[in-house]
Formats: C-alpha cells, structure tokens, sequence
C-alpha cells in the first residue's frame, strides 16, 4: 500500500474542506477557473504534512485542516500563475486554466485564490496570537515563492547559473511553502519552539527533495502519468539541476559542439520531439539524471534527521515514509 493510499482518509477530509471553501462566489467562470486546479486531484501533500505534524506533535490534526487547505488553495493559485508564465498547456492532464478560458481569467482566477487561502486562514481554530503567527509565516511564504518564481524565470536565459543559486530558487520557490504547512502545524498543536524550527526544517528539506526530484520526472517520467509534455522543461529553457551538471560536465570534457547543441535547444520552444530526445539522452549519458537523484537522496536523509525531536508515533512513520514518497513517485 503507497503512503498517499494509507492516508486516504486524511485526503478525502481535506478535500471536502478544500472544495467546501471554494462554492462560494461569483461570476461562475471565474468560480469554474478556481477550481479547476483542486477538481482535477493532486496530492495534498502540504494539508498532509500539515496534518500529520500537528497530529505528532500534540494530537491536533483536525484543527490543521482549514490552514492545510488554505496552503493547498495558495499552492494552486501558484500554479495557474506558473503556466501562464512557463506557457504550459497541460496541468494534472487536463487543459491549464490560461488555455480553457483565457490568460485574464487565470490572472484573476490566482489572484482570487491568493485572497481565499488568506480568508480560509481565519477559520483555524486556535489562540489569536498563533493564529497571527500563521498569518505572518504564510505571507512571508508567498513573498519568497514570487521572489523564487522570478529567479527561475530569469534563470532561463542564463548559462552561468550556479548549483547554489539553483537550490536558493528551489528553496523559494517549492519548499518555503512545505515549510510553511509543516511549521505551521506544529504551532497549531502548541509545540515547543524546537519542534516548530524543527518541522520548519523538515518541511524545507521535503521540498528541495520534492523539487529536485520533480526535475528528474520532467525527463524520465511517462507523459500520461505527469498529465504534462515530458521534455517541457527543456523547451522552456529551466536551468534544472540536472541541465548545470550537464552543462558543467560538457565544460569539462570540452565538448563545444555538445554545448552549443544543448545550449541552443533550451528555451527552443519549436525544438521538435526528435531534438527533444537527443537532449534527454544527453543528460543520461552525461550521469546528469543520475546527479540529480543522488542530491535528492541527500535531502531525504537531512529531512528524516529533523523528525528526532517528535515522540515516537504513526505519524512521524508517515512523515518519514512522506519523504521516501517524494523521491520515489512516477508522477
């Protein structure tokens, strides 16, 4: 049984609160476009870790899930913003929301939702001053994901991009938010502030892994199973992990031609399936893909590290097992 299948329940609960907080509003495109995102599934992942970190820390799980929710509606608002930019067609196997209605509608569509998670907030049954306390780490959290969503953007036209600036970005862009759900749910259930830094930690550290590993399914995984162009990646031009060591490595061997070849197909958005291929193979030639995943794996370990502050329980199973999930899913 996968992780995500054992924690089904947890799942089916916040996803009737996720889409309970998304039936009111008006007009009804607009109320179509948000949530079309949350109707076509998703993991749940950050209401999950959420959810199991209040739960191992002080018993509070259920108390979690309306900010859970609330991180998973900004996480989507992320994303309907994220394909207009990256010009994605596809989300989760269905059209993004820019191309079944319009890149208007899917501004507004993010902005709407960026403005209900903020209200979903609210309904967190808690002290005032926690509550204040998860206002303040969740908008410090968009901040950062804007701030990593421009260094990505602005990542693609750049050949001297570093591993260090790749994981900041990452770090912005993907993980602040787990570190956000699993913070905040460890200051839901009045954990100590060791176990609140901790969680912190554990979350980003499940996010750099998350992320990392994301890159490595954009080349090996299965189309029909990411529910998007594998390769998309290359054609938007995404200094990944992945393309820096691949990159370094073509320096290394002083393979111009091979550099100048893979080089002009990044960003090349009318590089056809054949050329596509031929940098995919590249990178596992190269032992790029392979790179990767190593520094994935070490993030798991850093991850596992942080959950020792948690007493022994079924949760903090899960959360260990959450981490191996990241590393290990084909989609």
């Amino acid at each position: 049984m996968s992780i995500l299948s054992e924690m089904r329940g947890i799942i089916e609960r916040v996803d009737r609160n996720l889409m309970s907080y998304l039936e009111e509003g008006k007009p009804e495109k607009l109320m179509r476009a948000v949530r079309h995102y949350p109707e076509a599934g998703g993991k749940r992942l950050r209401p999950l870790v959420a959810y199991l970190v209040a739960e191992a820390v002080g018993r509070d799980g259920e108390r979690s899930i309306p900010f859970g929710c609330a991180l998973e509606i900004i996480h989507n608002f992320t994303l309907i913003h994220d394909d207009i930019i990256d010009q994605d067609p596809m989300r989760r196997g269905r059209p993004a929301v820019h191309v079944l209605f319009d890149i208007p509608t899917a501004i507004i569509a993010g902005d709407a939702m960026f403005a209900r998670g903020f209200e979903v907030i609210g309904k967190t049954e808690t002290t005032p001053e926690r509550l204040n306390r998860l206002y303040a780490i969740t908008s410090k959290t968009v901040w950062l994901i804007a701030e990593g969503q421009q260094m990505d953007f602005d990542f693609e036209t750049r050949n001297d991009v570093t591993p260090q600036e790749y994981l900041e970005m990452v770090e912005k862009k993907t993980a602040v938010l787990f570190a956000c759900a699993a913070e905040g749910g460890a200051i839901i259930a009045a954990g100590s502030e060791i176990q609140i830094e901790e969680m912190r930690e554990y979350g980003r550290m499940l996010g750099i892994a998350f992320q990392i590993w994301d890159d490595v399914l954009g080349i090996t995984g299965e189309e029909e199973k990411l529910g998007k162009p594998v390769g998309s990646d290359i054609r938007n031009g995404k200094r990944t992990l992945i393309v820096l060591h691949a990159l370094k490595e073509l320096d290394n061997r002083k393979d111009e031609a091979g550099k100048e070849f893979l080089v002009s197909t990044l960003g090349n958005e009318k590089a056809n399936d054949e050329k596509i291929r031929e940098v995919l193979d590249m990178l596992r030639d190269l032992g790029s893909i392979d790179y990767a995943k190593e520094i994935a794996l070490s993030f798991v370990e850093k991850a596992k590290a942080n959950l020792e502050c948690l007493d022994d329980s079924k949760e903090k199973e899960m959360l260990s097992a959450l981490v191996d999930f990241a590393v290990g899913r084909k989609r």
